[in-house]
């Protein structure tokens, strides 16, 4: 089992040996291979949402461990919102 941990400006996914988030200065092993820092704006509170973007590497070693697919690039909004735009 995977969870997702904000850490260093994206969210990275790691293996799920201590569930919630990880207390600030803590250090842990992505999917995608680095080891980032939790910082103390990476601690979630029920005000502050959790806004920073997936790691794509992590996104890609998630998805290949649990079988998910990839999404399509031209299924998602905002890729369809760009084709019509430009369509």
């Amino acid at each position: 089992m995977y969870v997702w941990q904000q850490a260093e400006g994206q969210r990275h996914a790691r293996a799920a040996v201590h569930f919630g988030s990880l207390d600030a200065g803590a250090t842990f092993a992505a999917l995608c291979g680095s080891e980032p820092t939790v910082g103390e704006n990476d601690i979630h509170s029920p005000g502050k949402p959790w806004l920073d973007p997936t790691c794509p590497s992590c996104d890609t070693a998630f998805r290949r461990a649990l079988g998910i697919p990839s999404p399509r690039p031209d299924a998602t909004p905002r890729a369809a919102g760009l084709s019509k735009a430009r369509g």
